[in-house]
């Protein structure tokens, strides 16, 4: 009985390519799901416009996107990305996403 089976041997040129074509197509799908991602949000905001309130948070005055939001939690903070402060720079920043001003 064989465990280890043995593996095709690839040149370094063939590695190469199919390394750059991955890193390629990833940058390119990335762009998509987040380009999704933000038409996703700005749907949300546009239903939240005018003066609906949601339950137990009030007027929602932003959208973020919840790989935009991690990633921003994850470099300034919680407290930071939601401070009054940024949430003025982000309506400045991102109208679109802004359904209710401050």
């Amino acid at each position: 009985m064989h465990i280890i089976t043995t593996l095709p041997r690839y040149s370094d040129g063939e590695i190469n390519r199919a390394l750059i074509k991955e890193i390629q197509t990833g940058f390119q799908l990335e762009r998509e799901t987040e380009r999704a991602r933000v038409e996703q949000a700005a749907a949300e905001s546009k239903a939240y416009r005018g003066h609906k309130t949601v339950d137990g948070l009030g007027k929602c005055v932003g959208v973020i996107p919840s790989r935009e939001f991690f990633r921003l939690t994850s470099k300034y903070g919680r407290d930071e990305v939601h401070s009054k402060g940024f949430m003025q720079y982000y309506q400045k920043k991102f109208p679109h996403l802004s359904p209710n001003r401050i």
